[in-house]
């Protein structure tokens, strides 16, 4: 089904390249009886290797039988073409309590298995948990960054990178600005989050007049567990506009978080481009298509990598304070290092696909999570109220989406925005003037 959803046998090199995305969604436990098979599915299935492990480890720490588990989340692998529009649920595994020593190897085996199609797995895109950072540091432990490895069921010498959603990334970029457990501190100055509602205090003040940073509101402020896991949100504290208001109102003092939250606001955009338009109509080029393996931003990336390092050997340098008050005064672990993986692998990553023949442009969106997210989401709105699926239910709707899928429709309040409804036309056509509406002739009028 998954090569006949890419027509893989007709299409060009540069359709055969594709992103492997993971991430899981919690389910209902339950178990049903499926009276066509006489299995009874709701228990979790990690492959037989694992399984086997499993049994191993319980036996040896238990007297008693294992009993099976049933599942409470479903981790989903998601094949997406990096030039197409293709966007399939390849497999699903039923988990309870997973680990990243458990996902290594169904991982590998679906990359043997999609390479085994005729496609090109260039990299993986996974959230920031702990499972997942265990997953990548198994390949090598000795290291402190990986972000690639060797991909050994590929026909030619090639890497496989990885990548963390950026969306992620975002949100706990101003999670930590947020927090009031973190004092970011950088070049002699704070990086506060007071800074920021100064600024809307000022701004929202009666008799200011016109709003400098109009966008932002109270919920931007006074965050709760639910606006903190929106990316919207975070995309707006973290803009340029946010940048200069905070340069123009708040002085020297301000100036380290300025430079802070504009920094932040590149690198985003630069993983953010999903049409040929947005950066023209924005005015912001670190939004427009990417047209060569030396573009500007790659090197920028480099620097803003470079940035982060000397930010962590300021906070070293500072004296007085013990390591973990020092660790408060710079971005999470986790945080930095998916910032420092994005900024390997995306560099390597388009330096590379733009050797491949028959390439002219590529939108950075195409690494990003929104297809799994959204996926996630016409799961639950299949369910209606009852927006928790069960195994067996998920499976199911797993199966008819695949069909579906060129009809099927994102929820409409989802945290993510309509693939469907992107500008994604050849960037030759985009000043073309847009079709006009036919008008009615003179008869016509007439008429009536």
């Amino acid at each position: 089904m998954l090569m006949n959803a890419a027509n893989i046998d007709t299409c060009p090199v540069r359709e055969t390249c594709v992103i492997l995305l993971l991430d899981e969604m919690h389910i209902k436990e339950d178990l049903i009886f499926d009276k066509h098979t006489g299995a009874m599915i709701g228990f979790t299935d990690l492959g037989d290797f694992n399984m086997h492990l499993l049994h191993f480890e319980d036996n040896m720490l238990n007297d008693t039988p294992p009993k099976p588990q049933l599942a409470k989340s479903m981790m989903v692998f998601m094949v997406r073409g990096l030039f197409t529009r293709l966007q399939f649920p390849y497999a699903q595994f039923p988990c309870a309590n997973l680990t990243g020593d458990q996902l290594y190897d169904p991982f590998w085996e679906a990359v043997r298995r999609i390479e085994t199609c005729g496609f090109k797995v260039l990299g993986a895109t996974l959230d920031g948990n702990s499972v997942n950072r265990r997953l990548i540091k198994l390949h090598k432990p000795s290291e402190d960054l990986v972000y690639k490895v060797d991909n050994p069921y590929a026909q030619e010498k090639r890497d496989l990178l990885f990548f963390s959603d950026p969306p992620h990334i975002m949100k706990t970029i101003r999670n930590c600005w947020e927090s009031k457990s973190r004092h970011l501190w950088n070049n002699g100055k704070s990086i506060t989050w007071s800074h920021l509602t100064s600024l809307y205090h000022r701004d929202t003040a009666p008799g200011m007049g016109i709003r400098m940073v109009p966008k932002i509101k109270l919920e931007h402020i006074k965050l709760t567990s639910f606006s903190k896991m929106r990316v919207d949100l975070a995309a707006q504290v973290l803009s340029q506009s946010v940048s200069s208001a905070i340069k123009l109102t708040g002085g020297e003092e301000a100036t380290e978080t300025a430079r802070f939250v504009e920094l932040c606001d590149k690198w985003f955009d630069a993983f953010n481009v999903h049409n040929y338009t947005q950066g023209i109509r924005k005015r912001k080029e670190f939004q427009e298509p990417y047209t060569s393996g030396d573009d500007q931003r790659l090197t920028w990336m480099e620097e803003f990598y470079q940035y982060l390092e000397d930010w962590e050997k300021s906070v070293e340098k500072r004296k007085g304070f013990s390591k973990i008050e020092q660790g408060t005064m710079l971005l999470s672990n986790e945080t930095r290092l998916g910032l420092k993986m994005d900024c390997k692998s995306f560099i390597e990553l388009v330096r590379y696909i733009f050797k491949i023949p028959g390439v002219t442009s590529f939108l950075s969106q195409s690494i990003c999570q929104d297809p799994l997210e959204r996926f996630f989401g016409l799961q639950r709105q299949r369910g209606g109220v009852h927006d928790n699926p069960n195994v067996q239910e998920f499976l199911k709707n797993t199966q008819a989406l695949r069909v579906i899928n060129c009809v099927a429709r994102a929820p409409g309040r989802g945290n993510c925005r309509d693939g469907k409804q992107d500008i994604t036309a050849n960037k030759e056509n985009i000043h073309e003037p847009l079709p006009k509406r036919a008008r009615k002739s003179s008869k016509a009028t007439n008429k009536v």
